[in-house]
């Protein structure tokens, strides 16, 4: 079955796995703008971030570590880089629905390949300047729209 993921729950958890504090913070004040029933939990490298996927360590409690709603996966993080992780949230069952969209400074067109080929559901180049906030800020808030399904 389709649907909206705004029918689905009160509020969306999104991961958002980034390496950088202010690139965190920065992506967190965009969703809350475009949402406000978002609960976002943050992880910084590619370890963290399948530890909470798959609820080990410190990430076994599920009412403080929701399961995620989507994901935001920088590709260039420490441990294990975002194309690795990407690569086991589609080969597990449980999770290769889960909705990924990659981060990154880079618009190579290798670095977007390897990307989509690792399971990426979108590739999002982090913005520089005005205009590309704006830009980034739209993507980002379709993310949160009644006309984008889930399954």
């Amino acid at each position: 079955m389709i649907r909206a993921v705004e029918n689905t729950k009160d509020k969306v958890s999104v991961l958002v796995v980034e390496d950088d504090a202010d690139g965190y913070k920065f992506l967190e004040a965009i969703m809350k703008s475009c949402c406000e029933e978002t609960s976002i939990h943050w992880v910084q490298d590619g370890e963290q971030a399948v530890d909470y996927l798959f609820r080990r360590g410190e990430y076994q409690d599920e009412t403080k570590y929701p399961d995620p709603d989507l994901v935001f996966l920088d590709i260039r993080i420490p441990k294990k880089n975002g194309l690795e992780v990407a690569k086991i949230i589609k080969k597990d069952p449980s999770l290769k629905k889960l909705p990924t969209i990659m981060l990154t400074t880079s618009s190579s067109s290798t670095d977007v390949l390897h990307a989509y080929e690792n399971g990426a559901n979108s590739y999002l180049k982090k913005p520089e300047g005005s205009h590309e906030i704006e830009q980034f800020k739209k993507a980002i808030c379709l993310f949160w729209s009644s006309i984008l399904l889930y399954p």
